[in-house]
C-alpha cells in the first residue's frame, strides 16, 4: 500500500508518484499501469483524483489510453525531452545561463511557497543549514552546497520538470557558482560574501515557509539579480531592473 499522507493537491501527489515509477522503470515503456480501481485502493483516494492524475499524465505525454484496454506507459521514442547545452567557459555564456535560470527559478520559488509540504520544507532547511555551517576553502564544495539549496526549492514545486531542468544544466550552474566564489580571494572577503548569500537564502526560505509566493519570488530575484548585473556590467550591457507584481 502507498496511502497518501502528504498535504497538498492529491492529484498532483499521485502524478508525482506515478511519474517517479515511470522514470525508475517500475512501469516500463509500453506496459499497462494498474487500473483506476487498483490505484484508488493503493493510494487511498477517490476515483475522481485518479482520473485527474491520469489526465495530467496523458497531457504530459507520459501515458496513453487505449480504448477498452486500459492506460499504458508511452514508448520512450514517442515523447522525449532533451536539454543539452554546450560547456560554458566564458562570462557571456555564464550570463546567458543565469538569465535562463532567472525565469525558471523565480517561478519555482513561487510554486514552492504555494505547494510546500513539511518534507519539502525540511529538505530546503537542511540544505540551507549545510551551507550556513560549511567550513571549507574549497570553492567547488561551496558551489555544490549552494546548488543543492536551489535544487531543494525546485523539488518543492512538486513539478518534476523544475529539478530536471536544474540537474540538466548543473554543470553550467556550477561554473557560475564557482566563478562567484573564486572572486572572493581574501578570507575576510569570502566570509562576508558567504554571510551575504546565507542571508539571502534565509529570506527565500522564510518566505517559502510562510507560504508567501510573492515574497519568495522577490527574495529569489534579489539573490540572482546582483550576479546577473555584474555579468552585464563586465560585458557593458544594461543592468536588469526586474520587478515582481
Amino acid at each position: 500500500m502507498a496511502l497518501i499522507t502528504q498535504r497538498g493537491n492529491l492529484a498532483e501527489i499521485v502524478v508525482a508518484q506515478l511519474s517517479e515509477r515511470i522514470d525508475s522503470g517500475l512501469y516500463p515503456p509500453g506496459e499497462k499501469i494498474p487500473s483506476s480501481a487498483q490505484l484508488c485502493e493503493e493510494f487511498g483516494v477517490s476515483r475522481t483524483v485518479i482520473r485527474e492524475a491520469l489526465t495530467s499524465l496523458r497531457v504530459a505525454g507520459r501515458v496513453i489510453a487505449r480504448q477498452g484496454a486500459g492506460v499504458y506507459v508511452t514508448d520512450k521514442d514517442i515523447k522525449t525531452l532533451n536539454f543539452e547545452i554546450s560547456r560554458i567557459e566564458d562570462i557571456r555564456s555564464a550570463m546567458q545561463i543565469l538569465e535562463l535560470r532567472f525565469g525558471v527559478e523565480i517561478q519555482a520559488a513561487g510554486l514552492a511557497a504555494t505547494r510546500r509540504t513539511p518534507e519539502a520544507l525540511a529538505e530546503i532547511a537542511r540544505t540551507y543549514g549545510h551551507l550556513e555551517t560549511l567550513e571549507t576553502e574549497d570553492v567547488v564544495v561551496e558551489a555544490q552546497a549552494d546548488f543543492e539549496f536551489h535544487l531543494a526549492i525546485a523539488r518543492a514545486t512538486r513539478n518534476p520538470h523544475f529539478p530536471r531542468f536544474l540537474q540538466a544544466v548543473m554543470g553550467e550552474i556550477s561554473f557560475d557558482l564557482v566563478l562567484k566564489h573564486r572572486q572572493m580571494q581574501s578570507l575576510s572577503t569570502r566570509q562576508a560574501y558567504l554571510k551575504k548569500i546565507n542571508r539571502e537564502h534565509a529570506a527565500i526560505l522564510a518566505a517559502i515557509t510562510k507560504g508567501d509566493a510573492k515574497g519568495a519570488k522577490q527574495a529569489l530575484t534579489q539573490h540572482l539579480e546582483e550576479s546577473l548585473n555584474r555579468y552585464r556590467a563586465l560585458l557593458d550591457e544594461p543592468a536588469s531592473h526586474e520587478t515582481i507584481e
